[in-house]
């Protein structure tokens, strides 16, 4: 049975971006499904001399969109012969606007690379855990410095809304398995 259908890959465009797109490449492959390669850019707020919406900041934000969409092109080019895949530059909040494309484009997978953060470099920053929380889909955050070798693997057991009955048998949200 082939499990995903729908693949949105999230990268940003260079080396980290790499390692999440092959993964993805792979899964969409063996699983037969369609893959979207996008990436996150934010919105442009208004400054002193730019206009929010004004002729300006629109002009800037086409060119960032531009840029964006040219370098995710560059970035699966080598993968367009094992697989069609479509690209897009979503402009926003970046777990809000990945939820949407999800919503809107009905993806059954995300792939992403985790943020970089301070303190929780161990594990997700604070976008991915808002991704991880709120995605109507399951998410695979990668940590774009490890190799394909997967050591261990976080992954959530217990679905069921957490009360009494979960307390009763110590049953936790997520657990920790040696591959």
């Amino acid at each position: 049975m082939k499990r995903f259908k729908q693949i949105l890959c999230v990268v940003a465009p260079g080396k980290q971006g790499q390692l999440a797109l092959e993964r993805a490449v792979s899964l969409a492959e063996n699983n037969n499904a369609k893959l979207t390669v996008a990436t996150v850019t934010p919105l442009l707020t208004a400054d002193i001399e730019i206009t929010n919406g004004g002729p300006v900041s629109a002009d800037l934000q086409k060119a960032i969109v531009s840029v964006k969409q040219q370098e995710l092109e560059s970035l699966v080019q080598p993968y367009r012969e094992r697989l069609a895949i479509q690209t897009t530059v979503l402009i926003g909040t970046s777990f809000l606007e990945i939820i949407r494309e999800v919503l809107r484009q009905g993806h059954d997978l995300v792939i992403k690379v985790t943020d970089t953060a301070d303190w929780l470099d161990r594990l997700f920053g604070s976008e991915d855990m808002h991704l991880l929380r709120k995605c109507p889909c399951p998410v695979w955050v990668v940590r774009p410095e490890h190799d394909l070798v997967h050591r261990l693997v976080l992954a959530a057991t217990a679905l069921s809304p957490v009360g009494d009955l979960a307390v009763a048998y110590g049953a936790s949200a997520g657990t920790l398995a040696p591959m």
